[in-house]
């Protein structure tokens, strides 16, 4: 019995053991909110979702609303309550300093939010840089007024620093131009009672007020609500603070004209509780940050507002997806859980089963134990593997959704990039409105690098990037890269060397992949890099490897930052060095692994950083799969817009092309658009003047196949995926019929790697243009095979062409012309051959085959019968010394007339001539 006691309490143990497995250290923060409201309660907000992603931390929240003795009591209520650390938003300076300065003493952290203190005792402080905020409205006022008038100032309360350092940012700026004046201030001490009960005198008593500078929007507001009163006649500026998106916030007022314009005070809630995680987690933490602002008014209140929408729009669904995933945690937790339990008590009966009757079956208790072991081990390797594969499930859903999300981008981005590119052509360039399109066309195309890069990291997950490596020779390649970058180096006065060993060395590479790869890296070192400074591309052998270094010679990157580089999303904590979505150098090693090649990174403070990147020579360490054919490699360079660092006069130089093309001098072209978006569709429709194009518009494939049966038309322009029947389909189809296969088709689509547009051109399509392109490419593009399909034309109506020798046209079309030409000449003395015989013969209706004719040749069918007979008349003259009246009958025609006269239009000499010259 000793031993059964002895047993079971080991047994008890090992439980309580693997329970405590499941405890998590959990800290927990206590926030002294100081007042109430919708930019405090979106404060709040933000918290609450960054508490999402750090499941150790929990938190307490306190409202004072705004009355310092209470906050003072709330403070000293959550000390008491073991908090781990403090954050405090403080009501007044004066009154709240001292408790912050004790319980810092105390030991415990404490961050400010929003509001400092005069003791620098704290441990952190999180908040808008109100000084900047304060020289930003200064600033835009004197450029709105020309910096010229009569200001009044609401000011908040001057007991807390926001009001404070706002006020001084202000006058910093104002105190610059001697005729724009502060002549009044309205002290509000944050109430807007205040400023209905006094703005009206100070108003009336100064008439001439150019404009209202408030501390807040609320402020605002009510400034706005007075000036309309007192004086409705007059235009006044009014400018507030905090720029709030709900209901009635800054952003409301502005697009309601309510006030002119407002600057964003971020709630700096989420940054409070990142700060708070590194350092409860003892992580390296900067004491004073600062959070930037932007001025928003009626130039740019639209797209603010939409911008926060999306955002507003995918938080929430991270906030779905993660308490979906909490849910799944939480069932597995308790299940597992319960496995154990169950276990244990399974392991107690066998043991109590085995003591009991261990004298007298020993050996078969033994073996029934291990049998019920090993069959509850299996049960439950099976239900974890089942909970795995549902989480994976989970997991890939939420990943193939912002997949999707990121590729749903790209038509948005093309009714955003394309009409940019018309307004920026159409503006004078040293213009306001065409420096903001283009800061907005830099941004949208910047937009677009990234949700590319998104969908790299897509396929790199899913292992579907594939290699298309040509070889190709390396310094060219890099001549390319450094043209591409020439404006931008001129403008910021850098310096950019290549040194190559070899000038002739050739490397196996992919061309787009390491295209990317060099943009990475060469933005990122002209980032850091100050004027006339240079950057360096070092190309150098080593074994069977060739080695390229990129180096710059800016402030480096620290020691203990190298190893994490190339890690998704990390950015550098503690230098502008690397700056963005923390994508670039993490997809630029994806990429070289995938090349068999290797990179590292070599830097020193204040000295410079060295990206070295290796690339086996040679192609023997590629699949057979992994390489393309000589003529599909690029032969010349046409890189991506690098609009991150580009001026004015550089994008429009990327977008303007020649203006005038070419005007159609026959019959106007018809154009097939087919496009499931409206928008799109309207857009593409805009870019075509109709003085030479007729427009016809289907929304799917099954809709365009019935408009192209009934009308023929000579170009179709369509994206690839849409419902009913997608792009790819109607090329296929419109390709492999005989009927219409010679109608040009240009793919537009959001798929723009090179896998799909192999794919495309598979199917027969003539041009692949991807989104979002650019519209004078695409008339450009249309241009050229109209006029490809034309000069077909005018070499059949100029002379006689073999179809079999012909390249211009498709085999369909080359072996329907081959079948005509046959049919024609095995009637020989035959005149009969007429539209009807070669309609029934080649099962094509006579409208569509006068069409067919008509779309390759420019000729009727008449027409080209005759061409037919005149060449093979042709051949007998040189080969034959039949009579020309009896060759006129061989071949067809009613009277050797009628072919004297039809060989002299078409060969410019009779048939006597033509026999005496050979």
């Amino acid at each position: 019995m000793d031993t059964l006691k002895y047993k079971s309490i080991f047994l008890v143990i090992a439980l309580l053991f693997s329970l405590s497995i499941y405890a998590n250290q959990e800290y927990l923060i206590g926030f002294s909110q100081c007042s109430s409201g919708d930019w405090r309660a979106q404060m709040e907000s933000e918290m609450y979702r960054e508490l999402i992603f750090h499941n150790d931390m929990e938190m307490i929240i306190k409202n004072a609303e705004d009355d310092a003795e209470l906050q003072i009591r709330q403070i000293r209520e959550l000390v008491a309550a073991g908090i781990d650390l403090l954050i405090v938003a403080p009501i007044e300076i004066d009154a709240i300093e001292p408790l912050v300065e004790e319980v810092y003493q105390s030991g415990l952290p404490v961050i400010l939010i929003d509001r400092k203190t005069n003791s620098d005792n704290y441990t952190a402080y999180v908040g808008g840089d109100n000084v900047l905020i304060g020289n930003t409205a200064g600033t835009y006022l004197a450029d709105k007024l020309k910096r010229e008038g009569n200001i009044i100032e609401i000011l908040g309360s001057l007991n807390s620093s926001p009001a404070i350092e706002r006020m001084v940012g202000f006058e910093t700026v104002i105190s610059k131009y001697p005729h724009l004046k502060i002549i009044d201030k309205v002290y509000s001490n944050w109430n807007n009672k205040v400023v209905l009960d006094s703005l009206p005198s100070k108003l009336q008593s100064n008439s001439k007020i150019s404009a209202i500078y408030a501390h807040t929007d609320f402020l605002a507001a009510a400034a706005s609500e007075v000036v309309r009163q007192v004086m409705p006649d007059n235009d006044i500026v009014i400018v507030g603070i905090d720029g709030s998106p709900e209901a009635g916030g800054g952003i409301e007022l502005v697009e309601k004209n309510v006030i002119d314009a407002t600057l964003i005070y971020p709630t700096g809630g989420k940054e409070a509780i990142v700060l708070a995680s590194k350092i409860l987690s003892k992580q390296l933490f900067n004491k004073n940050n600062l959070l930037q602002t932007t001025l928003i008014n009626n130039q740019n209140v639209k797209i603010t507002r939409l911008q926060y929408n999306t955002i507003q729009n995918l938080q929430n669904d991270i906030v779905r997806s993660k308490d979906m995933l909490d849910l799944l945690g939480g069932r597995y937790k308790t299940q597992r859980l319960l496995l154990f339990v169950l276990l244990f008590s399974l392991v107690l009966v066998i043991v109590l089963i085995i003591l009991l009757f261990i004298a007298l079956k020993n050996k078969n208790i033994a073996n029934y134990r291990l049998e019920k072991q090993k069959e509850s081990i299996s049960k439950q390797n099976v239900d974890l593997k089942q909970m795995s594969e549902q989480l994976e499930e989970v997991t890939q859903s939420r990943l193939s959704f912002y997949t999707n999300i990121s590729h749903e981008f790209r038509t948005p981005l093309t009714l955003i990039i394309g009409p940019l590119e018309s307004l920026i052509t159409k503006t004078d360039a040293k213009s306001e409105l065409n420096k903001e399109l283009s800061i907005i066309y830099r941004n949208a195309v910047r937009l677009l690098r990234l949700v590319n890069q998104l969908m790299d990291f897509r396929k790199i997950e899913n292992r579907k990037m594939q290699l298309k490596a040509g070889v190709y020779v390396l310094l060219d390649f890099m001549k390319g890269i450094k043209e591409c970058f020439s404006d931008v180096l001129k403008q910021k006065q850098i310096s950019l060397e290549i040194t190559c060993y070899d000038p002739k060395i050739k490397v196996w590479f992919d061309w787009d992949k390491m295209d990317k790869v060099m943009f990475n890296l060469l933005s990122n070192a002209i980032k850091v890099s100050q004027k006339n400074e240079r950057i360096q591309i070092i190309i150098t052998g080593e074994e069977d490897m060739v080695k390229i270094e990129v180096k710059d010679h800016g402030e480096g990157i620290p020691t203990n930052e190298l190893e994490k580089i190339f890690d998704r999303f990390y950015q550098v904590n503690k230098s502008n060095s690397y700056d963005g979505s923390g994508i670039g150098l993490s997809l630029t090693k994806e990429l070289i692994l995938l090349h068999k090649g290797e990179i590292k990174v070599q830097s020193e403070l204040n000295v410079g950083t060295s990206f070295i990147i290796k690339l086996p020579l040679g192609n023997t360490h590629l699949k057979e799969e992994e390489m393309i054919s000589i003529n599909m490699q690029k032969q010349n360079f046409i890189s991506p817009v690098y609009a991150d660092f580009q001026e004015t006069n550089t994008i429009e130089d990327h977008i303007r092309t020649e203006k005038t093309l070419d005007l159609l001098n026959e019959e106007k072209a018809v154009l097939l658009i087919v496009e499931d978006e409206p928008d799109v569709r309207n857009y593409i429709k805009t870019c075509f003047d109709l003085n030479h194009y007729i427009i016809l518009e289907a929304e799917h494939g099954v809709e365009a196949l019935q408009i192209i049966e009934e009308e023929g038309p000579d170009i179709i322009i369509s994206d690839v995926m849409m419902p009913k029947m997608d792009g790819l389909e109607l090329t296929r189809k419109v390709k492999s019929d005989l009927r219409f296969c010679h109608i040009p088709i240009v793919l537009l689509t959001a798929k723009s790697s090179l896998e799909h547009l192999l794919e495309g051109l598979e199917e027969g399509a003539d041009s692949y243009i991807p989104k979002p392109f650019n519209k004078q490419h695409l008339i450009l593009r249309v241009r050229k095979l109209i006029d490809a399909q034309r000069k077909i034309q005018e070499k059949y109506q100029a002379t006689l062409i073999n179809p079999k020798e012909d390249k211009g046209i498709s085999k369909i079309d080359r072996r329907l012309l081959q079948r005509i030409s046959d049919l024609v000449l095995d009637n020989e003395y035959s005149e009969k051959v007429n539209v009807e015989d070669l309609s029934s013969e080649l099962g094509l209706s006579r409208v569509h085959l006068y069409r067919k004719i008509k779309k390759i040749t420019g000729l009727s069918v008449s027409e080209f019968i005759t061409q037919i007979k005149l060449k093979q008349a042709m051949v007998l003259l040189r080969r034959s010394e039949k009579a020309i009246s009896e060759i006129a009958y061989q071949v067809g025609f009613s009277s050797p007339s009628y072919f004297t006269k039809c060989f002299k239009e078409q060969f410019k000499m009779s048939p006597t001539e033509f026999r005496d010259n050979l």
